[in-house]
């Protein structure tokens, strides 16, 4: 769609041409370059009228001759009496303005011609009002927790497509520029950019008013410029390498242990060391605010943080909250090198900014706290989600094509942070350490302060790989990572042995749920590490052959044949994504190895995790039969770490709401008999307290008590409701945070109406927003959906965010709830119009998603798709929940049976 809109003076109306070339390609022109910026915003935060003014001129080179300049803005009154276009040798004139309101183009048409090879200086008027969309140049506020007193802030969040809302530029991340920003503001607030202030003058008309001049900002994108004006305080300063760290957040915050004050430093330090290449930014300041699109933002020189999902290090935050946050600051600190330094030419590479950011953040945490083993979790945690996630037939690649803003917001999903990582893992152990990070380095070296595409990474990675000879001198990288990144999927490599000969034939097909794997043609070069049981070496990731693509098949003699009793495992620490399914005896061998070695035969954690999850995988789809799963998880037994017994409960839980009454009473029995020696390898939870469950061991003990609690193991919701009511006495001051949902879904499960109104006074008297979702997640567990649907109108119908935000928590757990499942549903679509206006489509697809898990029949489904058809926020949603149905209901119709058959021979 676009607009004409007629320019001030008679003059310029008459120059006006009868017709112009509606410009309407999605990415700017080419014909000209912004190489500077002075950006001038002065900010109103007095007034009630909230609001602000500015001008920026921009210095731009002709790349070829042309009479037209396109840049973006967006809800922003342009002054166009005040736009001129000029060169040192002469002005230029505007004949007209046109408006393309899909890619938010502004297209100036000149009276003459712009000189190829000249620099000219754009300059434009503009002012608009600080919005509540958390997006541009946005407006937030806190209260101050002594005096009540509201205060006002502005704030910028221009990432990805946002800069345009708040000045007139070049806003896609190819465009780089450097820029001067000067900040206008009342001199009792706070002027922060990416840079160091200059100095400061008064405004020459507005009383108490400053304008202050900042340095000059490297050559950046726009999406990465940022500035606020606030009153914030400055809690602590600290230096890594000449580079000054500051920590605004409001009053009631100073005196609190903030993880990203603690960490942030030792992170810049890790990955200047980790990259051979220091920050070349003087100073970060780091800034809390209360409101904020985002977790968090890595703007160049100005980090920002959402208040409400940055927990302290003490207090009653979860420790996945801690671990969370902490992985978000080493995740934007990554991005300082990935995506600020280096960055992609365009937003169909997110993945190429964002998975490097991700999989350098597990290896800072894990190199920066060993013990805790934070980095390995998240690895495992993603490996589930994409093997669980991407066996769908309509899963999109990760370097895929966008066009307007819409498209481009939608490209960061969890997905394509995970996939991506993933990928950066495989180029790693594939590549192994000195080939990878000689890579790394020559990549961020050559190409700093520029932009990329993904083939620039596989070739410098190419390049190191050839001198430290990890791959053929005729082997083309750049081929073999194309075959993951730009198609969606997996394959599953079916490894069958001769054991007389010592000879493998391999060969891959996609993997699906749901449907026929022949009916898709796809196929991937797959890196191939062999494990042999004799020499379990898991270490050995770098691939001694690769199954090419598009043959899919490939028959190999292994180099020290190995003996027809030992097993053999392909892919060590699932370097790679894909899904192996051995012949029958290999599977036999793994398995007793698995039962019966006192060290389960050497077998790698990240692939004892994957041997459960492929082999019921493959039992979901009648490769094998579900005894063989079962077989194996008997092994589990003796299992001590967490990630096997993650993945396979994890996917075990999964399978619940599919079964029916009878069946699901079979698999309860199951459950307790599987998760019982578990639960025993713990203390009590009734004496717990917390300061006795070393911080490694908290995940995994949390996980523990959860399921078995959740199965009604041995004595488990009696150890709940112990622990809450000797708190609840005063035997036990401190309930620890780490297990009170726990004992507080146990006492309201077990409870009735005084239990809930309880728990849900305690949620309503709280001012605290950890407190509030560790009990809004408790309180999903009530028994009586009319006490729960109380909540709900408690919290939904509220003005206040984090209220809002705790009636999704509590209904993820009401539909892990089997007696809760049908009314929440119900409720959901009830209130659907109230959800899709408050929520993100992010959360209504998780949402969707969590519902379509839990329906039994078509109908329900078609019944949700037609009462939600009309608002198309719930869309994506939509589509995920009849993915996830269709794959459902086809296990439910092939496989149910053989599931019940081979559990009913265990219980």
């Amino acid at each position: 769609m676009s607009q004409f809109y007629k320019c001030f003076g008679i003059f310029l109306i008459l120059g006006i041409p009868s017709t112009w070339a509606v410009y309407d390609h999605y990415r700017l022109p080419n014909s000209v370059e912004p190489l500077h910026y002075n950006l001038r915003i002065l900010t109103y935060l007095n007034s009630t009228d909230q609001m602000f003014e500015g001008s920026v001129k921009i210095d731009i080179l002709a790349r070829e001759s042309t009479k037209n300049i396109t840049l973006h803005a967006a809800y922003l009154k342009i002054h166009e009496d005040r736009t001129s276009v000029s060169s040192e040798a002469e002005k230029n004139s505007v004949t007209g303005i046109e408006i393309n309101e899909l890619y938010n183009f502004y297209t100036l048409h000149l009276s003459r011609e712009l000189k190829k090879g000249e620099i000219y200086q754009l300059e434009m008027h503009f002012e608009a009002s600080l919005n509540d969309s958390l997006s541009g140049y946005y407006k937030s506020n806190y209260t101050d927790a002594v005096t009540k007193e509201v205060h006002h802030l502005a704030v910028t969040q221009f990432s990805p497509t946002f800069a345009r809302q708040a000045f007139p530029c070049f806003d896609e991340p190819s465009w780089k520029s450097t820029f001067n920003v000067s900040l206008g503001y009342d001199k009792k607030y706070t002027g922060l950019s990416g840079t160091p202030i200059i100095g400061c003058q008064k405004h020459k008309t507005l009383e108490n008013y400053i304008w202050c001049d900042h340095q000059l900002l490297l050559r950046t994108s726009t999406y990465l410029v940022a500035y606020a004006v606030h009153d914030l305080r400055n809690s602590e300063s600290k230096t890594s390498n000449q580079v000054t760290f500051r920590n605004w957040m409001q009053p009631k915050l100073l005196d609190q242990e903030m993880i990203s004050m603690e960490i942030a430093p030792k992170l810049l330090a890790f990955y200047e060391n980790l990259f051979q290449m220091d920050f070349p930014l003087v100073k970060i300041d780091q800034l809390t605010v209360p409101t904020h699109r985002f977790t968090a933002m890595e703007n160049w020189g100005l980090v920002t943080y959402n208040e409400e999902k940055l927990p302290q290090n003490k207090g009653v935050y979860l420790q996945q909250q801690k671990d969370d946050t902490s992985f978000t600051v080493a995740h934007e600190y990554a991005h300082q090198w990935f995506g600020n330094l280096v960055t992609m030419k365009w937003w169909n590479d997110l993945w190429l900014k964002e998975g490097p950011s991700t999989y350098f953040g597990y290896l800072a945490l894990d190199a920066l706290q060993p013990e805790l083993t934070r980095g390995e979790r998240f690895i495992s945690r993603d490996l589930a989600n994409f093997f669980a996630k991407d066996s769908n037939g309509t899963v999109p690649a990760i370097s895929k094509d966008v066009k307007d803003p819409a498209e481009i917001l939608g490209q960061f999903t969890d997905y394509v942070y995970q996939k991506g990582s993933l990928t950066i893992r495989m180029l790693h152990k594939v590549l192994g350490e000195e080939a990878f990070f000689q890579g790394i380095r020559s990549f961020l070296g050559k190409y700093q302060l520029g932009n990329v595409a993904q083939r620039d990474l596989w070739n410098s990675l190419q390049e190191a790989a050839l001198q430290k000879e990890v791959i053929p001198f005729d082997f083309n990288l750049n081929r073999a990572m194309d075959s993951w990144t730009l198609q969606g999927g997996y394959p599953l490599v079916t490894l069958i042995r001769d054991y007389e000969t010592g000879r493998v034939n391999l060969k891959q097909t996609r993997f699906f749920k749901g449907q026929d794997i022949i009916t898709d043609s796809s196929c991937w070069w797959v890196p191939l590490s062999f494990v042999r049981q004799n020499l379990p070496d898991f270490d050995q990731t770098i691939p001694k052959f690769w199954l090419e693509c598009p043959l899919a098949t490939k028959d190999l003699l292994l180099p020290g044949v190995p003996s027809p009793n030992e097993w053999i495992i392909l892919n060590p620490q699932v370097s790679t994504i894909f899904r192996v399914n051995y012949d029958k005896k290999n599977w036999r061998l793994i398995t007793k190895s698995l039962l019966n070695d006192s060290n389960f035969g050497g077998i790698h954690k990240l692939n004892r995790a994957q041997l459960l999850d492929d082999l019921l995988a493959l039992a979901a789809v009648q490769i094998h039969k579900y005894d063989m799963a079962f077989d194996l998880l008997r092994y589990l037994e003796k299992e001590a770490d967490f990630l096997p017994w993650q993945r396979a409960v994890n996917i075990l839980n999964s399978l619940r709401p599919l079964l029916n009454e009878e069946n699901s009473k079979q698999f309860k029995i199951y459950m307790q008999q599987l998760i019982l020696p578990l639960y025993n390898r713990f203390p009590k939870l009734a004496e717990r307290t917390g300061s006795n469950t070393p911080v490694k061991d908290i995940p995994f003990a949390h996980f523990a008590y959860s399921q078995a609690c959740r199965y009604h193991v041995a004595d488990c919701t009696d150890q709940a409701k112990i622990l809450t009511i000797s708190h609840r006495n005063g035997e036990n001051d401190e309930l620890p945070s780490n297990f009170q949902q726990l004992a507080y879904c146990s006492f309201l499960e077990e409870g009735g109406d005084a239990e809930f109104q309880e728990i849900f006074a305690q949620f309503q008297n709280s001012t605290n927003g950890a407190q509030q979702r560790i009990l809004a997640s408790a309180l999903g567990c009530c028994r009586n959906f009319k006490n729960f649907e109380q909540f709900l109108n408690f919290t939904i119908n509220s003005d206040e965010k984090i209220l809002s935000d705790c009636s999704m928590l509590a209904v993820k757990t009401a539909l892990s709830r089997d007696h809760l499942v049908a009314p929440t549903g119900k409720y959901i679509l009830n209130n659907a119009k109230t959800l899709g206006e408050k929520f993100k489509k992010k959360e209504l697809t998780g949402l969707l998603v969590s519902l379509a898990g839990n329906l039994q029949s078509p109908e329900e489904l078609e019944q949700l798709k037609e009462q939600l058809k009309d608002l198309n926020e719930f869309e994506e949603g939509l589509q995920k929940a009849h993915d996830l149905v269709k794959i459902n209901q086809k296990w439910q119709k092939d496989c149910s049976s053989d599931f019940i058959e081979a559990l009913g021979k265990l219980i």
